[in-house]
């Protein structure tokens, strides 16, 4: 069941970041402080939104995702993760979607999701492309030499006018 995060959940969502291997320390502290900043009503001023995937209370999977500043309508997805021994089961792929419909009757029109190019993230970015996310940049070594970054985007339809 998909559900809006809740502060108690905060913990488990760092915990499931780190247990994925996904991502170093430093991003597991940054995860923390943009949980504590959207926990305290700071991010969610602004329109972000962290949504969970609870399978008899037992999260295994998040995304969070706001709206990026300086834009028309385009909002990034800033995490997302699905417990190691739940991967592969389309819980990811319905995480995405529900984000893309919510964004989408915000009237949002593009959705921008980031990652690396390295190896370990193959797999990551297959998935993108079987969301129907294009790779529409590449930047080597933006996040450490030999480490670069993959922009995907997805254009959304648009709904009406802005919002």
């Amino acid at each position: 069941m998909i559900r809006p995060a809740s502060a108690s959940d905060a913990p488990t969502l760092v915990t499931l970041s780190a247990q994925t291997g996904f991502f170093k320390p430093h991003e597991i502290d940054t995860l923390e402080a943009v949980l504590a900043d959207y926990f305290h009503s700071t991010r969610d001023d602004y329109g972000h939104r962290c949504i969970v995937w609870a399978d008899h209370d037992t999260i295994i999977g998040y995304l969070y995702y706001a709206p990026e500043e300086m834009t028309d309508r385009t909002w990034y997805v800033w995490w997302m993760a699905v417990a190691t021994s739940r991967q592969g089961q389309g819980i990811g792929r319905q995480l995405l979607q529900f984000a893309e419909h919510d964004i989408h009757t915000m009237g949002g029109r593009l959705v921008v999701i980031e990652t690396s190019d390295t190896a370990q993230y193959e797999p990551t970015r297959r998935f993108y492309l079987r969301c129907g996310y294009a790779a529409t940049a590449h930047i080597p070594d933006f996040y450490a030499d030999g480490d670069g970054m993959v922009i995907f985007t997805k254009r959304l339809e648009v709904v009406s006018k802005h919002r």
